[in-house]
């Protein structure tokens, strides 16, 4: 133990620095006592807390405790509900009488434009809308199939039968027979079929 005046001041910041302020404080405590130790509190639990300078303060600490965002996707998330398609098409069929509108008015604009340039982006932009509504109303007419085969079932259970549910492939085949019928009327059945001939052919290539 270092006795009182057998050091300068100066010699004793210099002897602290050296050894440290806690073996400095044990070696000029006096006989039986515990050198005094501060406890650092926080005036008001919302405040951040008063920190030693002595120590190192780690860089990650939180200060103030906030609620972590959580946020969810309402396409996945049960508690927006089913998606049904019915009800979305009542209540947005609005959108296709839209599209139907702005095509003819790009129609006129292309028998008025004479900008090649121009016209090919016209083109591209009602072609893009030919082929929204041609999927849109493929979409209609398999939501409408499956429609009447509920209630096909339906009537059927009531009437004490036993229901009939249609196997995929009879499914697959009234879809083929629908779309063929369709492009008959359209009168695109040979550039179906080629394009279907090519598919298929760059697709027995790939095998080979």
């Amino acid at each position: 133990r270092l006795s009182e005046g057998s050091l300068s001041i100066g010699e004793m910041m210099k002897l602290r620095e050296t050894i440290g302020t806690k073996k400095f404080d044990k070696l000029t405590a006096a006989p039986g006592k515990a050198p005094i130790r501060r406890e650092f509190k926080r005036a008001n639990k919302r405040h951040p807390r008063e920190m030693s300078s002595k120590r190192k303060v780690s860089v990650i600490r939180d200060i103030t405790e906030t609620p972590k965002a959580v946020t969810r996707d309402p396409r996945f998330d049960g508690l927006s509900g089913e998606f049904d398609e019915t009800r979305y098409q009542a209540s947005y069929g609005f959108i296709s009488d839209m599209r139907t509108e702005e095509k003819e008015r790009l129609q006129k604009e292309l028998k008025k434009c004479k900008n090649e340039g121009e016209r090919r982006k016209l083109v591209a932009v009602i072609n893009r809308l030919n082929t929204t509504e041609q999927a849109q109303r493929v979409k209609e007419e398999k939501q409408k199939a499956r429609t009447e085969s509920r209630k096909r079932v339906m009537a059927d259970v009531k009437q004490g039968k036993t229901p009939y549910f249609e196997k995929k492939s009879e499914v697959r085949k009234k879809e083929l027979k629908r779309k063929f019928t369709e492009l008959k009327k359209d009168g695109k059945v040979d550039k179906y079929m080629a394009k279907k001939r090519k598919k298929n052919i760059q697709k027995d290539r790939k095998n080979l």
